[in-house]
């Protein structure tokens, strides 16, 4: 049986399969161990196939892909929340490239208040929309 991951990064997506490309990439760069984290990726009824998109990275990072009806992203977030494993679960969007330190500083802070809610800063750069950390505790 495998152990259970400590977060579960769970993202929404729908259309969007050249972003939904770049947010894997930078997801495949992070700076944390494999064994440690889980992808879940929702198709929110997307009018073409994201499967080509998604299964190159099934090689680098584990991945659960799940389809649905379109029904918007709060409930394709509450689909991969109910499939999520992780001790803890984090958000981000198909147009996010996090950065390679993101699950380490999420960690930091989630190990020094572990009832906590966590967020962070979002910045926009030429069209893209890139998530920067520190976490903010709420």
């Amino acid at each position: 049986m495998m152990n259970q991951p400590f977060f579960s990064i769970v993202i929404p997506t729908y259309n969007r399969p050249d972003r939904l490309k770049n947010c894997l990439q930078s997801i495949s760069n992070l700076d944390y161990p494999r064994d440690r984290f889980e992808v879940i990726i929702i198709d929110d009824g997307s009018s073409m196939s994201l499967e080509p998109i998604v299964t190159p990275f099934h090689q680098q990072i584990e991945i659960t892909f799940i389809t649905q009806a379109n029904a918007g992203p709060a409930s394709a977030r509450n689909t991969g929340a109910a499939k999520a494993r992780g001790k803890f679960i984090v958000f981000t969007d198909d147009d996010c490239q996090p950065k390679p330190n993101w699950l380490n500083s999420l960690e930091t802070q989630f190990t020094r208040t572990p009832k906590s809610l966590l967020g962070g800063k979002t910045l926009n750069r030429s069209e893209r929309i890139i998530c920067i950390q520190p976490p903010v505790n709420y």
